[in-house]
């Protein structure tokens, strides 16, 4: 049994999971990790989601109505076999890359500290993440903001590849904590828009009134009416 599962398309729009899979089969390390299209009918159609959002499904419900309810249980019994779980997302209005843990505090069961990214989210609320039940699983998230997107799906595929060197190493036992250069914050709420806020960026500390925050995926969700995700940094 293979100790890496790297899950694609959990958003059927989102195509740098496959760009990476692409990559990585053309290297010996293909061995040492499975593959799995999340979402396979959102990706067929290029859209983000059928019936419902699939990063908000989990643990699931395989009597659903909704095709992603049901998708999400058989998606969870897949990935609940493997040692680490990897979920590839991309954001088009992002300019950061950084891990998503979808819980309240960071877990044992996934090595955070050989993942080769500064940012970690902790990033509890919405529910429904496969992170947010299972917890050998996080999601790195790539910003496409104003980069090549050739850069970044190379940026991608090191990461994982130094990973799974990582974890492929009988002599690198996963160990708990950070390292010294990785920064943990904690996704708290939502900036709804307005009329009057001042010019926002990602990570960049910014007060309004009396509030102290780090906006996150600013524009991203503007459809929905939110500015940006408000965090604070924890270390």
């Amino acid at each position: 049994m293979k100790k890496l599962l790297i899950i694609t398309s959990t958003h059927g729009d989102e195509r740098i999971g496959m760009e990476v899979i692409n990559k990585l089969r053309k290297q010996e390390i293909e061995k040492y990790f499975d593959w799995l299209i999340a979402n396979p009918r959102a990706y067929k159609k290029n859209q983000r989601f059928v019936d419902f959002d699939l990063n908000r499904a989990y643990p699931g419900d395989g009597n659903s109505v909704f095709y992603e309810k049901r998708r999400a249980t058989e998606v969870m019994k897949i990935a609940q076999k493997y040692d680490f779980v990897i979920d590839l997302h991309e954001a088009s209005a992002g300019i950061n890359d950084f891990i998503v843990a979808p819980r309240e505090k960071i877990g044992k069961k996934f090595p955070l500290n050989l993942v080769n990214m500064q940012k970690i989210l902790l990033w509890p609320s919405p529910k429904g993440p496969l992170g947010s039940v299972l917890e050998n699983t996080i999601e790195l998230e790539f910003g496409m903001k104003n980069r090549k997107r050739t850069k970044v799906v190379e940026k991608a595929t090191r990461i994982i590849e130094r990973f799974i060197n990582q974890i492929t190493n009988e002599r690198n036992k996963p160990r708990r904590g950070l390292r010294k250069n990785q920064k943990l914050f904690y996704v708290y709420g939502k900036l709804m828009k307005e009329k009057s806020l001042p010019i926002l960026k990602d990570f960049k500390l910014i007060k309004i009134g009396k509030e102290q925050f780090f906006p996150l995926l600013v524009g991203q969700y503007q459809q929905l009416g939110i500015r940006c995700y408000k965090m604070r940094r924890v270390i």
